[in-house]
């Protein structure tokens, strides 16, 4: 059995997209949504996978990075796109480096980050082949 547990944060960054042969070249913001899921095949002592503050901290901390900024003069997209896709990737890589959740519990790994441009639009990235229930991952209306 596989149980997962995700946490939910926000930050708001323009950016534009250039080369792109739409609207999205011009400059615009949006209020980006960030799920990041956990995923283990056992709790600890105290019937959690992880526990959310942890989780949240961490999450926080990553996106703090972004919040308020213009994406495109932010490391690593001055060489990279500001893309959803890309955005989730980044996210992912500099949480999964956090890593303070793995110290006192069982085998927890990263499992989803996917983040939301607007209610509509999604990117994710997971790398754990067993994927939460899709319901864990709509954007909240």
């Amino acid at each position: 059995m596989i149980i997962s547990v995700g946490v939910r944060k926000r930050f708001s960054a323009a950016h534009r997209l250039e080369g792109h042969p739409g609207k999205c070249s011009r400059l615009h913001g949006h209020t980006w949504s960030v799920l990041a899921v956990f995923s283990g095949e056992e709790v600890g002592s105290d019937g959690m996978l992880l526990d959310f503050d942890d989780a949240g901290e961490a999450l926080q901390e990553v996106v703090d990075d972004f919040d308020h900024t213009f994406l495109n003069d932010v490391e690593p997209f001055g060489s990279l796109p500001p893309t959803a896709e890309n955005v989730a990737r980044v996210i992912f890589e500099r949480l999964k480096g956090k890593g303070r959740w793995s110290a006192s519990r069982g085998k927890v790994e990263l499992a989803v980050v996917t983040v939301w441009e607007s209610p509509d639009s999604s990117a994710s990235v997971m790398t754990v082949p067993h994927a939460p229930p899709f319901d864990q991952l709509k954007e909240e209306d």
